[in-house]
């Protein structure tokens, strides 16, 4: 679902970069963006299509209140003017939310999401993905060189049907009974990632195994609401960076 924000404050770089191609920021300067409801958009702004793709923390569990990192990743974008449309098949979180829509399916492997891929990039059409993925395979036994695989032929589906650039975020979830395969898979996916990079792809990893603290864990796998917090300026800092660097 579309939302229209208002800028607050600075990204000049963004800014001078988009007075040149009209994508993502606006200038309605201290509107509330609960106060603007969706439009279509306008010849001088296009709003970046944003699909949070993973399982059970893309969904918000630990914190559904906040839906997760989702509604603090809405209001940063606010913050920066950033106009964005997530987008997904699936809707949830609280009725008050700018917007609900995401690709997370708890519990779900990338084994049962890779058919799916395709199809989701097709339909939904994102500009960014913010892909999250891993978890359930390492904790299910999946040995981490093929949760490896099994990630660059994700990347491989979303390259072959989309342009998107993929913002590929590590396990953050402590899984203190699977250390030594969580850091394997952590090695692996970072090469994973520059493989891609070096042939031309829009594609970063950002290493999040260190990024959560013993208050940030709401049941021992989910991160709390302080967490999600850390998550979505993680996930800010990076669109900011595909929206100066692409546009």
């Amino acid at each position: 679902m579309r939302r229209r924000l208002g800028r607050v404050g600075g990204l000049l770089g963004i800014v001078a970069v988009v007075l040149v191609t009209g994508f993502g920021v606006r200038s309605d300067a201290g509107v509330d963006p609960r106060a603007i409801s969706p439009a279509a958009d306008t010849p001088s702004v296009r709003a970046l299509r944003i699909m949070p793709l993973g399982s059970s923390s893309t969904v918000g569990a630990g914190s559904l209140g906040t839906a997760g990192f989702r509604w603090p990743l809405e209001s940063l974008l606010a913050r920066d003017g950033i106009a964005y449309d997530m987008v997904g098949s699936q809707q949830s979180g609280p009725a008050a939310m700018p917007d609900r829509d995401h690709e997370g399916h708890g519990g779900w492997t990338m084994a049962r999401m890779q058919p799916l891929v395709a199809g989701w990039m097709a339909r939904q059409r994102p500009d960014v993905v913010l892909l999250q993925v891993g978890t359930n395979d390492l904790i299910t036994g999946v040995p981490p060189a093929v949760v490896a695989q099994r990630l660059d032929t994700m990347l491989r589906t979303i390259r072959s049907t989309s342009t998107a650039g993929v913002i590929v975020a590590g396990v953050w979830a402590p899984l203190r009974s699977r250390l030594p395969a969580r850091a394997e898979y952590a090695r692996l996916a970072a090469a994973v990632v520059a493989r891609h990079r070096s042939a031309g792809e829009p594609v970063t990893f950002v290493d999040t195994s260190t990024l959560l603290g013993p208050g940030d864990v709401a049941d021992g796998l989910h991160p709390s609401a302080a967490g999600y917090r850390k998550i979505a300026a993680i996930w800010e800092r990076e669109i900011r960076s595909f929206v100066t660097i692409r546009h």
